[in-house]
């Protein structure tokens, strides 16, 4: 990255390192190589064992100052818990310009729900899709990022497969809202949660209003009976 940003080289477009190991400094080398190369529209950082402080050096490259062009942002199996989400959302609850954004296996918990909820309803996002597979959002968490959701204008696909999160009928409320409001998202992913038949059964009954979603992944562990119900409503 010194190197590169010596030079001044301007044509990268992606930064791609999985399991480098290249931890907090290494991110802190990437960013500034970053702010001098706008072109580079995908970010990568993968299993790096970045921390919170790693998230700020990312951070401080999204805000609308350092005129990032990146529009995807991965940093998935990075041990950085929701205090590191909070640092992301200093930058993240500001850009225009990222498209997708994702954060599975980080350790985040339902403390970093509401930073979540302030990157979801930022007014002039193009945020099109926000992954948050296997982490730990549970009940609250995961109704405090619906309500997000449903206020994300640009939003076309939400994961929140493997979080941990039940059938409870507060929950179920949220989904039901959510899919109501926001008229332009029609992609979920649910797996890998506590919902059983009953659930699926009250997302059925949604969806005869939510016309809109037409792709809903759910659990496995349900009847054949509401499975074939399920199929037969999206279609």
């Amino acid at each position: 990255m010194d190197a590169l940003k010596a030079v001044n080289y301007q044509h990268a477009k992606s930064i791609r390192m999985w399991k480098t190991g290249c931890e907090d400094e290494g991110v802190r080398a990437i960013c500034e190589f970053i702010k001098v190369c706008p072109s580079v529209v995908i970010l990568e950082l993968l299993d790096n064992a970045i921390t919170k402080l790693g998230c700020e050096f990312i951070s401080r490259t999204l805000v609308p100052e350092a005129k990032s062009s990146i529009q995807v942002l991965k940093l998935d199996h990075n041990d950085f818990g929701s205090e590191g989400v909070k640092a992301l959302a200093e930058g993240l609850s500001q850009n225009k310009v990222i498209t997708s954004i994702s954060l599975t296996y980080c350790n985040i918990d339902e403390t970093a729900a509401r930073s979540i909820f302030e990157i979801l309803i930022y007014q002039q996002s193009v945020l099109e899709e926000m992954n948050l597979g296997g982490n730990h959002l549970k009940n609250a968490g995961t109704i405090e990022v619906l309500r997000g959701v449903s206020c994300a204008k640009s939003l076309k696909k939400i994961y929140l497969s493997d979080n941990q999160f039940s059938e409870e009928d507060i929950v179920l409320d949220a989904i039901e809202k959510c899919m109501k409001k926001n008229q332009n998202l029609g992609r979920y992913d649910f797996r890998y949660n506590f919902i059983s038949d009953y659930g699926v059964s009250r997302i059925i009954e949604i969806l005869e209003v939510a016309n809109h979603v037409f792709e809903v992944e759910i659990p496995e562990r349900i009847s054949t009976t509401t499975l074939t119900a399920f199929k037969e409503r999206i279609g």
